[in-house]
């Protein structure tokens, strides 16, 4: 993969597509999209809403400004651990941050994320080289098309248990 520079001098790298349990293994260690904060319906008095059935009604809030700020970060870490992953066959590319150990405790791995995107940043990377990066390991790895749609509905979405 080539990442051009501004001053005209491209950056050449090395890069493996995801591996298959990529996604699955950032949920374990608890690398997941945050939830929109939920809040109750109301009328224009005031009043909870209520259904048909008499239950509340509650609506999520996409907006609400810390839940796109933690919803920004979480694409982000995604993002950079992607890009870990897919340059670890590249020799010439070594990070100082370390992957957490087996046994790290839970969140070890958005601290793990949050050093690599240092790292990147005191690198030189910009966040249109993150998007290129991203963009070419997405074609790599099969997730472009119906492959992307297919990934994006699963993403880090929660496991469906099958009641059958």
């Amino acid at each position: 993969m080539t990442l051009p520079r501004p001053d005209g001098e491209a950056w050449i790298f090395t890069v493996q597509p995801l591996s298959l349990g990529f996604h699955r293994r950032l949920r374990e260690h608890g690398v997941t999209a945050p939830f929109a904060p939920v809040r109750l319906a109301r009328d224009s008095a005031g009043r909870p809403l209520r259904d048909a059935a008499g239950v509340v009604v509650t609506t999520t809030d996409a907006a609400d400004p810390q839940f796109v700020e933690q919803l920004e970060q979480y694409h982000q870490r995604v993002a950079v651990l992607a890009v870990a992953e897919a340059l670890q066959v590249d020799p010439q590319v070594s990070f100082e941050a370390r992957p957490p150990a087996a046994d790290a405790p839970y969140g070890a791995w958005c601290d793990y994320a949050d050093a690599l995107y240092a790292e990147l940043e005191s690198a030189g990377f910009s966040a249109g080289d993150l998007i290129l990066f991203c963009d070419a390991i997405a074609r790599l790895s099969n997730l472009i098309g119906d492959h992307l749609q297919q990934a994006r509905s699963n993403f880090s979405s929660q496991p469906v248990i099958d009641s059958r």
